[in-house]
């Protein structure tokens, strides 16, 4: 039976040639296949049971054998050998997701109607303030917020956002300079100041909170006889040596001086007797809902 291990020698060589053996699964179901005469067993294959076969049949089970492995050579030759040599092993890497930017929250703009949202005032101080405006609002600046109305009688309002660095010691006339010692740098300071300014209508201070930190309010009420003189009713200079000043009679002015980690920042109301009562009570409420920080 010369041809016979010639046959199976052809055949077991082929399958030793690659990187693993073809499973048993395999060649039993192969072999249930194929049309088989008993013949005399061998046994020089301990593995295996094959029975011996006509030259046409071991000729056609070498061709079958070729060609299941073909057809399953990937499941089972390259599949159990991922990352062999030669072969691709790599792994899909998921893509990050980039992280959200922020978008940066704008400064008060000059001029504009604004749409209603958050917008960052400059008090010249180290201090971070966030203000929610309400729309139809109108923007003067990174500094000064303007009503639905404006701010000029009958009927409008403001907020200034600012400091105090020093007062004047006449409001009616700027050439008689500033108070003298200066204002000291606490609420309390510049709350007496005030009380206890000649020339400044105020009514006593109330105590008041903002965003947790704690401040006072003066309300100031120009005289509605009082003569005001061209460059206005003088109040203070701020904290880059800019004027502050009211301009007109009967106007009213809440200052509120709030204590921000040791900073003073010092916001200017103005308003008058006709400004309706729901336009005070929406700027109440921007006032209440103000965002303070200190900033290093």
């Amino acid at each position: 039976m010369s041809t016979d291990r010639d046959t199976t020698r052809i055949v077991r060589s082929w399958l030793e040639e690659g990187v693993t053996a073809l499973p048993d699964r395999v060649l039993d179901a192969v072999l249930d296949q194929l049309p088989t005469t008993p013949q005399r067993r061998i046994t020089w294959w301990p593995a295996r049971r094959f029975q011996n076969m006509n030259t046409s049949v071991k000729l056609g089970l070498a061709a079958a054998v070729v060609v299941v492995a073909a057809l399953l050579g990937f499941n089972y030759f390259a599949a159990p050998n991922v990352g062999s040599g030669g072969l691709d092993n790599s792994i899909p890497t998921p893509t990050p997701t980039p992280a959200p930017t922020a978008t940066p929250i704008p400064k008060i703009p000059d001029g504009d109607t604004l749409e209603a949202g958050t917008y960052r005032a400059n008090p010249f101080i180290p201090v971070e303030v966030l203000v929610n405006v309400p729309d139809g609002w109108i923007g003067g600046g990174d500094w000064l917020l303007f009503g639905p109305r404006g701010v000029e009688p009958p009927d409008g309002m403001n907020i200034r956002f600012g400091s105090v660095s020093r007062v004047f010691a006449n409001p009616l006339n700027a050439q008689d300079g500033f108070l003298d010692p200066p204002v000291g740098p606490t609420v309390d300071d510049l709350v007496d100041a005030m009380l206890s300014h000649p020339g400044w209508p105020t009514s006593p201070p109330t105590d008041v909170t903002i965003d947790g930190y704690a401040g006072k309010v003066v309300r100031m009420t120009l005289p509605p006889e009082l003569e005001i003189p061209e460059n206005g009713f003088l109040l203070f200079q701020d904290g880059q040596s800019g004027d502050r000043w009211a301009f007109e009679q009967g106007q009213i002015i809440d200052f509120y001086i709030i204590d921000v980690d040791g900073q003073r920042l010092v916001l200017e109301l103005f308003s008058y007797p006709d400004t309706p009562a729901e336009d005070l009570a929406a700027r109440q409420a921007v006032v209440d809902a103000l965002q303070l920080a200190p900033l290093p």
